[in-house]
């Protein structure tokens, strides 16, 4: 069980209404829980019973959503704690990085919420005081983010302009998500760090061929130094390998929370599983890189 630290005042959230630009105001429930997002033009957007928000409006977006299938299966697998080294890595440089008592996340693509909760556990137990705004496209994803009480979980298409005030996040974290770099930029504050994970060559080339995963791009490092330019330095690279014994249920599990998911049901890639052993050894290698905003 974390420790609950109790900042002296809640802070509002830096959030801006999409449609005009003007900050949004929060309401609350009896419980505290999140009622409705709202701005001074009448721009409103109500949340879910389970308290997240949908700031998409009618039109949506053009990309798939990972399915409630494909949430439930990655809730699994996190569950296993095979991606915990992973998520200890991410608290540990936000720990060495952050600055100040009071800190914001940024979590895009975030899922669950699964790497969100464990860096704001970690600060929180070290005394500060953290929050966190989780962005996903999914609404089975946005969901289980909002459990957490320490989480505005939105769900929003991240390749659009973030309804993120500028210069309000302490700490972004993207964990094998889409990049949105002028969108890092804008909202990460001058002396700020971006924590991003991407896996490495090898990951998961076991499960290739079995679950017809594609391999991974060697360039995806060289990209990523472009995409963080100027403006930044990096400040950290840590590495994350582990060997991973995984049977056929976990493994169908694994190929399906990806984008697998989006081709083939978790029925589909356990059939092909049956074809090779009952359990296999599965290489697990990612890479975080830091980050940190330069001061103009």
């Amino acid at each position: 069980m974390s420790h609950r630290s109790t900042a002296p005042t809640t802070p509002k959230w830096p959030l801006i209404c999409p449609v005009c630009g003007l900050d949004l105001q929060l309401s609350t429930r009896a419980d505290g829980r999140p009622a409705a997002l709202f701005c001074e033009e009448g721009h409103r957007y109500d949340a879910a019973r389970q308290g997240h928000v949908s700031l998409l409006g009618g039109k949506g977006s053009p990309f798939k959503e990972d399915t409630p299938e494909m949430v439930a299966s990655r809730e699994r697998w996190l569950a296993t704690g095979n991606y915990a080294p992973l998520a200890s890595a991410l608290a540990g440089l936000a720990l060495q990085y952050v600055q100040g008592r009071r800190v914001l996340l940024a979590d895009t693509g975030s899922g669950t919420g699964y790497y969100s909760h464990a860096v704001l556990d970690a600060l929180e137990q070290a005394g500060h005081w953290p929050r966190a705004i989780d962005m996903d496209l999914s609404r089975a994803g946005a969901q289980r983010a909002a459990r957490d009480p320490r989480v505005m979980s939105l769900i929003w298409d991240t390749w659009k302009l973030w309804p993120v005030a500028s210069d309000s996040v302490d700490v972004l974290l993207d964990v094998f998500a889409p990049r949105n770099p002028p969108e890092f930029a804008r909202v990460v504050r001058p002396g700020g760090v971006a924590l991003i994970a991407i896996p490495q060559p090898g990951h998961l080339a076991q499960l290739e061929d079995a679950a017809g995963l594609l391999g991974i791009d060697e360039r995806k490092e060289d990209r990523l130094a472009e995409a963080f330019g100027a403006g930044w330095e990096e400040v950290e690279r840590i590495e994350v390998a582990s060997d991973l014994a995984v049977g056929r249920e976990a493994a169908a599990d694994l190929a399906h929370m990806g984008p697998a998911g989006h081709h083939h049901t978790r029925e589909q890639l356990l059939e092909r599983m049956h074809s090779g052993p009952e359990q296999r050894t599965v290489s697990s290698r990612f890479v975080v890189h830091a980050y940190r905003r330069l001061r103009p």
